[in-house]
């Protein structure tokens, strides 16, 4: 086989645009704003640190572009997208990553569905069905658990014109990205937020035109994508991101994913992600092993149906992934945590250098401190989220903030405690489910 350089930087284009590379970094919630919702310098310096580190494509996650998505958002600092206002400042991002030859999109998430947090605007969430979110113990991401699982709240049944109105927004929000010279946009259709909610019967409990057979559960992304498609002309490239499997009884094959995909695909799609689990599955979506969606075959699925460029995830080691192209099995590799420990990844894996790669150790630290509210960091790279400032005294305002910090994840590693102050456990849910 060919050295993972020659396979991971020969260029590729989605649509008409060229990328240097095959390795994209994926859109993670990471991106530090400024308080008003725009971008802060440190989010501008986090993603130049990976353009400048030989990344072909950054897709910006971590943001908003609904109101609604941003009054039921779980994150306490998020990206705000939601209205034409954002254009100018968000134009700092793609000037601080195109001047290094990579390309970026911004992916475009309408609601946080099953997995919104209630607000005085939106105190009920949305989603297909009123199908909740139960996480048990045993099924969240390593070193991430809380004692007892996880109940989120029962989400009601979304109105047509609820989601006809979501879907006219993407198409709305897409064009904004466009003027805030992004490369291209993402849809937003994982793990248990919104748009995935109706892809799955276990999940579309719906009888009218959006539940039902495929092609009615596939409705919603089919008409984002031709709106969005619509607004932008044929030239600007849309990408999909979808669950891939859910990992849980009951749940949708990788198969029918997939057929979801292709006719999302047949109305302008250019790409798409698979990804596999949901959050009631965090132990397979934040897989604590590489190349999991390689041996269970679900990248696989998608790219015998599909003739748009597939991106395989969960694959760390550049020779895997290399391998997997090489092989036709995916077109691009598409990293999240292993661009939070080393920013210079692809430019080691050009220079044949990928032994010197800072690898993710996969303990998910940078989850666990999203998970409870604190910017994310990492447990291998010292300088992530601190790029802005480099090697400078944090200001005495951050000192005293990361103090409380440590003492909030010391007490997090005492289980007794934390599963008495638990105020939505798993089982919760569970006998409520038996009353009805």
């Amino acid at each position: 086989m060919d050295t993972p350089a020659k396979i991971l930087f020969e260029p590729i284009k989605i649509s008409g645009l060229e990328l240097k590379s095959r390795i994209v970094m994926s859109p993670m919630a990471v991106g530090d704003a400024a308080p008003d919702g725009n971008p802060s310098a440190q989010t501008l310096a986090f993603f130049e640190a990976r353009a400048r580190g030989g990344v072909g494509l950054i897709i910006v996650g971590g943001n908003v572009t609904t109101a609604r998505a941003l009054g039921e958002t779980p994150f306490k600092t998020i990206l705000r997208f939601d209205d034409d206002s954002r254009i100018e400042p968000f134009k700092q991002i793609p000037a601080a990553v195109q001047r290094h030859g990579a390309k970026i999109f911004l992916e475009l998430m309408p609601s946080f569905g099953r997995m919104a947090r209630p607000s005085p605007a939106y105190p009920e969430p949305i989603a297909a069905s009123p199908v909740r979110v139960v996480i048990r113990e045993e099924r969240f991401a390593r070193g991430v658990g809380l004692p007892g699982g996880l109940a989120q709240p029962m989400p009601r049944a979304a109105t047509i014109e609820e989601i006809e109105a979501l879907e006219n927004e993407m198409a709305v929000a897409a064009v904004r990205a466009r003027a805030a010279n992004f490369d291209g946009v993402e849809l937003a259709a994982h793990m248990s937020y919104f748009l995935a909610s109706f892809l799955s019967p276990r999940t579309n409990l719906r009888t009218d035109t959006y539940g039902g057979g495929i092609e009615n559960r596939a409705r919603i992304l089919v008409n984002c994508m031709r709106k969005m498609r619509q607004a932008v002309g044929r030239d600007y490239p849309i990408g999909l991101r979808i669950i891939a499997n859910e990992h849980v009884e009951g749940g949708q094959s990788a198969e029918d994913y997939a057929d979801i995909a292709a006719l999302v695909a047949r109305e302008g799609c250019d790409y798409v992600v698979p990804v596999d689990g949901c959050y009631e599955a965090m132990d397979a979506s934040t897989a604590s092993e590489d190349g999991t969606m390689l041996r269970n075959g679900a990248t696989l699925a998608f790219k015998r149906k599909l003739s748009v460029p597939v991106m395989l995830a969960n694959a760390h080691e550049p020779h895997l992934a290399a391998r997997a192209i090489a092989a036709g099995d995916a077109d691009m590799v598409i990293l999240a945590r292993a661009m939070l420990a080393d920013p210079d990844y692809a430019n080691k894996v050009e220079a044949g250098r990928d032994r010197e790669i800072v690898v993710c150790n996969r303990d998910n630290y940078c989850v666990k401190r999203l998970m409870m509210g604190f910017p994310v960091r990492c447990s291998v790279n010292p300088d992530m989220g601190r790029e802005s400032r480099g090697r400078a005294l944090p200001p005495l305002g951050r000192i005293f903030a990361a103090a409380g910090e440590r003492v909030a994840l010391t007490v997090s590693e005492a289980r007794p405690l934390m599963r008495l102050m638990n105020p939505s456990p798993a089982s919760r849910a569970e006998g409520e489910a038996g009353k009805t």
